[in-house]
């Protein structure tokens, strides 16, 4: 009777670490959820479940060989820890995109990264730690992302005018007077009337442009075409 309780209370043990490991889980890829991320609530839970599954299965199989007196076999826990990260690693790197000028996906994959750490973590027992690192996780995402913080951006500016070197001139003036920082141009192509087409590659830390800055260039004389590319 005293070793099915043993029995009982050992494998409830178990089903709580696996249970936490699904909450916690599904609390990040909640939040993944709500951004609209290709990684969501189900991903997260699976990772996160997946991971401390591994390393429940492997502590048990190390008592077992324990018991039988197996002693000439040596698991390291720590190396079925590394084979969840560099699983977990292939699993984040397709969630990243990236485009001509612009890599989206980075917070999802770091966000399942760390999911499989919690994971990892929660078989290991250490159910504080656990919380913790979930709870910090969810300030970054939820908290952070809400705040602005004025980062620098590039992007590219294409003009075409008349005036020749002359309208390249007044038009880097131009921009670098709205606030833009020119790190770069290129003259594409000149003709015999004076016509000029002229890309900058410019620094700022505006969030929002658009619209608002191809009104403004076209006020300089003798713009033609104005485009913006992030």
């Amino acid at each position: 009777m005293e070793q099915a309780f043993i029995n009982f209370s050992w494998e409830w043990s178990l089903l709580i670490q696996l249970l936490l490991a699904t909450v916690l889980g599904a609390l990040v890829g909640l939040e993944r959820e709500v951004h609209g991320r290709p990684a969501g609530l189900r991903t997260h839970i699976l990772v996160c479940l997946g991971s401390a599954l591994i390393i429940v299965a492997f502590e048990q199989l190390q008592a077992g060989l324990a018991q039988r007196g197996a002693d000439v076999l040596t698991l390291d826990p720590a190396r079925a820890a590394a084979g969840v990260i560099t699983g977990i690693g292939f699993l984040g790197a397709g969630t990243i995109l990236k485009g001509k000028d612009h890599v989206m996906g980075l917070t999802t994959a770091a966000s399942i990264w760390v999911v499989a750490a919690i994971g990892i973590t929660i078989g290991l027992g250490q159910f504080f730690l656990a919380i913790a690192a979930t709870v910090l996780v969810l300030f970054a995402l939820f908290v952070l992302h809400k705040v602005d913080i004025k980062s620098e951006h590039y992007g590219e500016i294409f003009l075409t005018g008349t005036g020749g070197i002359g309208f390249f001139d007044s038009s880097r003036d131009f921009i670098s007077g709205m606030g833009f920082t020119v790190k770069g141009y290129n003259i594409e192509a000149v003709s015999d009337e004076g016509v000029i087409k002229v890309r900058f590659t410019v620094k700022y830390k505006q969030t929002e442009i658009g619209a608002k800055l191809i009104e403004e260039l076209f006020q300089m004389e003798g713009v033609r075409a104005v485009s913006w590319e992030k």
